[in-house]
């Protein structure tokens, strides 16, 4: 074993000992007031997952193994499509931002991690070689992935994707993950099987289990119903509609609801007591 990885096992024990599993805390002084829409834009596919960068004002949005680009709720280019060139997928699983604001899409089949302009023009790949399932991915502003491999039951954290780098935590917790996102010092993978969230530290180490689809904003935990998106601590509701909203993502900052017609891509307003 390497002197880090020696290292950082002592230190998630320590933390383990004198933290415990407790659950996160939600801050009682920020209080959600308001919903802002940024973007709001119509579409005739089923959305799988969007995530958004705000600097381009650009949205992408899966869909099997296409990628479709809005840029200020337009539609300016489709990716993808089955195959092995370099803006192909054989088996497209999950995509997010890069801390440069540029695009990242999993190919699970040939175990690969492509990376796309913002108008989605290959600029290259990392190799997943050393993953036997690799399904759900996200990555830290230091360019940290953590991607979980289907395999292993496991999310393994790296920055160089060789198994001697590897560090992995939630095997016997999690049975079918659907999602996997990061959101400041926390993972949220949230379970389709159990129908609950699961919640680590970024060291691994279990926070809590909550009931549904949820996510955090500046500490407060929001849970996604039918028709409207709810803050636990409250019970306040946002977004209702008369559709039903198939899922929600928070990422910095920014809040985004997949329906089968629409995108909304917003923002929360709070006050602090």
């Amino acid at each position: 074993m390497l002197k880090e990885e020696r290292v950082l096992l002592a230190l998630l024990m320590v933390l383990f000992i004198l933290g415990g599993c407790s659950s996160i805390e939600q801050r009682n002084d920020y209080i959600p007031v308001k919903l802002n829409i940024i973007q709001k834009f119509d579409i005739d596919f089923i959305p799988q997952k969007c995530v958004f960068s705000y600097p381009e004002r650009t949205a992408y949005i899966m869909e099997g193994n296409y990628i479709h680009i809005f840029k200020n709720g337009r539609r300016i280019n489709t990716i993808g499509g089955l195959g092995f060139d370099h803006s192909n997928f054989s088996k497209l699983t999950d995509i997010a931002i890069a801390p440069d604001g540029n695009l990242l899409a999993m190919d699970s089949f040939q175990k690969k991690i492509k990376k796309f302009d913002k108008d989605g023009k290959w600029i290259t790949e990392f190799e997943l070689a050393d993953f036997v399932e690799p399904t759900l991915f996200d990555i830290t502003n230091d360019e940290t992935f953590y991607v979980y491999d289907g395999n292993r039951k496991e999310i393994v954290t790296t920055r160089t994707f060789k198994e001697n780098d590897f560090y992995s935590f939630g095997k016997f917790q999690l049975a079918k993950p659907q999602s996997l996102n990061l959101e400041k010092n926390i993972v949220l993978v949230y379970d389709l099987v159990e129908a609950k969230t699961i919640v680590f530290d970024r060291l691994g180490q279990f926070q809590e289990e909550l009931d549904g689809k949820v996510q955090f904003d500046r500490r407060q935990k929001y849970k996604l119903e039918k028709y409207f998106f709810q803050h636990l601590a409250s019970d306040k509701k946002f977004a209702v509609t008369s559709f039903q909203w198939l899922d929600f993502l928070i990422d910095n900052g920014f809040l985004i609801l997949l329906s089968n017609h629409e995108i909304w891509i917003c923002t929360l307003d709070y006050e602090i007591k």
